[in-house]
């Protein structure tokens, strides 16, 4: 029977709940897809394509969420648990609020985001009436995911799960309700997943606030509706570089994306099946990534570094063992993980079919790197060290991915040197590239040790 030491004990009973929680977040999208998927080619694109342009937003998300994440994990580990209640409080207050100019901008530019991204004519109109929906639903998307950041960082990673969970089920139901036209309900298409999504994301977001309030959770919310704006300051000093470091991934992936896209509607539609399969394989990278920075966050809260650096390698070797299987299933079995999300009466079945297997081996190859990006991310994040990460993403996701795919892609002349290009699969060989630099900047970074020593 395996054994596992504390500290792989403790890892393990934080990243399992948030490996099944992110599951079921993922697998709101996954039914989306699924479901949409049985609308044609261009369904599929539009959806996918707009779900990019909503993406774009998440920086600023993630600018509150890691430093509630940061800041609750220390308080924690100090057991100073009246500021940990009050970085959730503040938290709150900013995700709610800055969600709100989030979606006025969803609502007026994104039809001209995804012309910008080379998207045809049919696919803006489709894409746009998704996104207005899908943005319309941020206030309160930010506000849960800020409140489920404070709750892992406090090491309750089981309640997020579990939520997750029913948002999932009130997804799958609304989602065959509306976008089929069942039992009555209006036949929306691939607007009624939008409208089943905010609906999960809000039914969830109210019940977790209720549980806050009524203190049955680590955390309690006692509101009292006034900013402490040095708590406030706290969370943004470290939350920053976070966004800056998103805002330039999300820049960086609407680069890339605008590569794929202009590879067609087929090459658009095979390259969202198969990031939406991949997006369940790198769950357990998620779920470790989530209980490293918690574990670090604390363990530095007890003024422990070395405790910190111990768990730190703990979830590198969990990490690889997982993510090894999901390369393994991803390499040998791809045709099969992709036969559910594209329908057989398609008339672009046969080569989404083949581009979508491609994708999934290419990406196979790097999914164990990918964990270990996921870990020493994590780790690095929950010292407080933001500004590591961002530095690295300025960094690698140009250098690795989005010029290697361009060129690669369409080709290029250089003198007497001539290359006439692989096309959607040189963009994927460059992603796979950019995963496994990206992974060995991390390490360089961590081996440094400076995160140790980062006030928060």
């Amino acid at each position: 029977m395996l054994r596992l030491n504390e500290n792989q004990l403790r890892l393990w009973s934080l990243a399992w709940p948030a490996i099944m929680g992110n599951i079921s977040q993922t697998l709101l999208n996954l039914v989306d897809m699924i479901m949409v998927g049985h609308l044609g080619a261009l369904a599929i694109a539009a959806v996918g394509l707009g779900g990019q342009v909503s993406w774009f937003m998440m920086p600023i998300m993630a600018a509150v969420a890691t430093g509630t994440l940061a800041l609750v994990a220390r308080f924690v580990g100090a057991k100073d648990q009246q500021n940990a209640t009050l970085v959730l409080e503040q938290s709150l207050y900013l995700a709610f609020f800055l969600g709100i100019p989030v979606m006025f901008f969803g609502w007026l530019f994104g039809a001209d985001i995804l012309r910008i991204m080379g998207a045809k004519p049919d696919v803006v109109e489709l894409g746009y009436d998704y996104i207005k929906v899908v943005f319309a639903f941020y206030p309160v998307r930010f506000v849960g995911f800020t409140a489920y950041s404070a709750l892992r960082g406090a090491g309750d990673t089981r309640t997020p799960m579990k939520l997750g969970i029913l948002m999932n089920v009130i997804n799958a139901v609304l989602d065959y309700l509306l976008i089929y036209g069942k039992l009555g309900f209006p036949k929306l298409g691939a607007v009624g997943a939008a409208w089943a999504s905010g609906i999960g994301i809000t039914v969830s977001m109210l019940i977790a606030l209720y549980l806050l309030w009524r203190g049955r959770l680590v955390l309690r919310f006692t509101p009292s509706w006034s900013f402490h704006i040095e708590m406030a300051k706290r969370i943004l000093r470290i939350g920053l570089p976070t966004m800056v470091e998103r805002g330039l991934f999300s820049f960086y992936n609407f680069l890339y994306m605008s590569i794929v896209t202009r590879f067609g509607t087929v090459a658009l539609a095979a390259h969202q099946v198969g990031l939406r399969v991949e997006s369940i394989a790198y769950m357990p990278a998620f779920g470790f990534n989530v209980a490293t920075s918690a574990l670090v966050g604390q363990s530095l809260g007890e003024t422990k570094p070395e405790k910190a650096e111990k768990t730190v390698y703990e979830a590198l070797k969990m990490v690889g063992v997982f993510m090894s299987v999901m390369a393994f299933i991803l390499i040998l079995f791809p045709r099969y993980l992709v036969m559910p999300f594209i329908s057989s009466s398609d008339p672009n079945y046969g080569e989404v079919m083949r581009l979508a297997s491609i994708y999934l081996v290419i990406v196979g190859i790097s999914e164990i790197p990918l964990g270990w990006l996921f870990v020493l991310g994590g780790a690095l994040r929950g010292a407080g060290d933001t500004r590591t990460p961002m530095y690295i993403t300025a960094v690698s996701k140009l250098l690795f991915r989005i010029v290697p795919a361009y060129l690669l892609g369409f080709g290029f002349t250089i003198g007497p040197i001539h290359f006439e290009g692989l096309g959607i699969v040189a963009a994927w060989i460059a992603m796979s590239l950019e995963t496994f630099m990206t992974a060995a900047i991390f390490w360089w970074a961590f081996k440094r040790g400076k995160w140790k020593y980062v006030k928060v």
